[in-house]
């Protein structure tokens, strides 16, 4: 099961921007990590958790349809946790402790931000 050291978390993935889901989705890859979906929206991530067996999320804040937080509630009450990615210098705001997400990764979001996150992130489950 995920959440054990060298296991393949499945995680699926929202970001707005084509070319960052694409770059996003490599780096998780390269973790050694399976994306099952890719999501261009919130409302269009929690559809795909509907039929996929998702471990994680990592999503953007700022997205049409549903934002990040939105969907990241919706998850929490599946149990599945989220990792917010952000450029937004609000991002800082999110206070961990009282919202849905358990950690967060600034934009630009490298391979070591990645996989520090989803290590804290799988650790809270």
């Amino acid at each position: 099961m995920a959440g054990h050291e060298g296991d393949t978390v499945r995680i699926a993935l929202a970001d707005d921007e084509p070319d960052l889901r694409t770059s996003m989705a490599r780096l998780i890859t390269l973790l050694g990590h399976h994306v099952v979906y890719s999501a261009a929206n919130g409302a269009e991530l929690i559809e795909a958790c509907s039929t996929h067996d998702v471990d994680l999320v990592i999503l953007d804040l700022d997205m049409p349809v549903m934002d990040g937080l939105t969907a990241a509630e919706e998850l929490a009450e599946r149990g599945i946790p989220a990792v917010l990615v952000s450029g937004h210098p609000d991002v800082q705001e999110v206070v961990l402790e009282h919202e849905p997400v358990v950690t967060r990764v600034m934009k630009p979001a490298t391979i070591d931000k990645l996989r520090d996150a989803i290590r804290v992130a799988l650790k809270r489950t």
